[in-house]
């Protein structure tokens, strides 16, 4: 309850508890016994902040020595905070992991295409031109135009858009078609009303045993789509392997692409043929357009036993085959929404 109450008191987020460093903390105060004087606030500001950045400098020279040895990917993101900021984050990932470069306030610039190139450039520039192969970055069109302007200044860079973005919109794209926008929108008019009123919310948790009508997705798009109970739809089963962070998914993307093309002509078949030519055209169009290089295809061809294991796989979940019992609690676990 001591532990307990000090998040409560001080406003610690719940899912702070979830972290390595808060079981290693605990465990450090479990072993050191009786009589720890914890950190003063000087200590904690000034000292000890001073040797966890020597610290995490020491971590970025591990990463660097794997920069210049495999070379890495440099991703950013960017948004708009409650304070009206432009923010953007970037990232390198290489075989050593994912290290976090920092932040960069860029409210006081448009967040054009020219400035994104010179920000990217600039932070290239700092891990070394001939140290990264690709960028990562949103699907938006100031990034199309920027990764043009980078290209001619960098001609052995290769730019990579989000695979999750590019499945995000497809669903977006997909939601719009009249047989599904009626149902998402009836959806979400129930769940409104339901989430809104206590008593209602409660009668509804008794009948289905706690179980909630809403369930969160990857995205807000996946969302609305998983709440109407419609799992089984093939690109979310995309949306599932392109957002997962346990292993790199580049080899399995275009092969899942083409499964969900796949499984989306059975599913309509013959009866349903104008609803299925419109899902089929959405996502090839989304990714002619977003994606539009080969980069995927030679990844899988790189890797041909991704290949089988992802199509084992897709079959157990979609039911058309029995899994073996070495995938039972894999695949249990994927069913019940745990990211690969």
């Amino acid at each position: 309850m001591h532990i307990a109450n000090f998040f409560y008191e001080c406003g610690i987020p719940f899912n702070a508890a979830n972290s390595r460093s808060y079981e290693v903390m605990v465990e450090s105060i479990g072993q050191y016994g009786p009589g720890l004087k914890p950190p003063t606030y000087h200590e904690l500001r000034v000292p000890l902040l001073k040797k966890a950045k020597e610290e995490t400098e020491k971590l970025k020279e591990n990463h660097e020595k794997s920069w210049k040895r495999y070379d890495c990917t440099l991703m950013t993101d960017g948004w708009t905070d409650r304070r009206g900021r432009s923010l953007f984050n970037f990232l390198a990932n290489s075989p050593e992991g994912t290290f976090f470069l920092g932040s960069v306030n860029a409210s006081s610039e448009s967040p054009d295409a020219q400035m994104l190139a010179n920000l990217l450039e600039s932070k290239i520039k700092e891990i070394g031109e001939k140290n990264v192969v690709q960028v990562v970055t949103d699907n938006g069109a100031n990034y199309k135009l920027a990764r043009q302007i980078l290209e001619i200044r960098m001609p052995t860079l290769f730019w990579t858009p989000y695979d999750a973005y590019c499945v995000d919109l497809m669903l977006e794209d997909i939601g719009k078609i009249p047989a599904f926008k009626k149902t998402i929108n009836q959806a979400r008019i129930c769940t409104t009303f339901i989430y809104r009123h206590g008593r209602v919310l409660d009668a509804m948790r008794e009948k289905t045993s706690g179980r909630d009508l809403i369930k969160t997705g990857a995205t807000r798009f996946a969302t609305a789509f998983l709440t109407l109970d419609n799992a089984s739809l093939p690109l979310l089963q995309v949306l599932h392997i392109a957002d997962g962070d346990e292993r790199p998914a580049l080899a399995e993307i275009a092969a899942t692409i083409d499964y969900a093309k796949t499984e989306v002509n059975k599913k309509f078949g013959n009866t349903k043929m104008a609803i299925r030519n419109k899902v089929v055209k959405i996502i090839d169009d989304r990714w002619n357009i977003q994606m539009g290089k080969p980069l995927h295809g030679a990844s899988l061809f790189l890797n041909p036993g991704r290949y089988f294991d992802l199509v084992q796989v897709l079959r157990i979940a979609n039911g058309d085959e029995r899994p073996k019992s070495r995938r039972n609690l894999e695949m249990q676990k994927w069913q019940s929404g745990t990211k690969w």
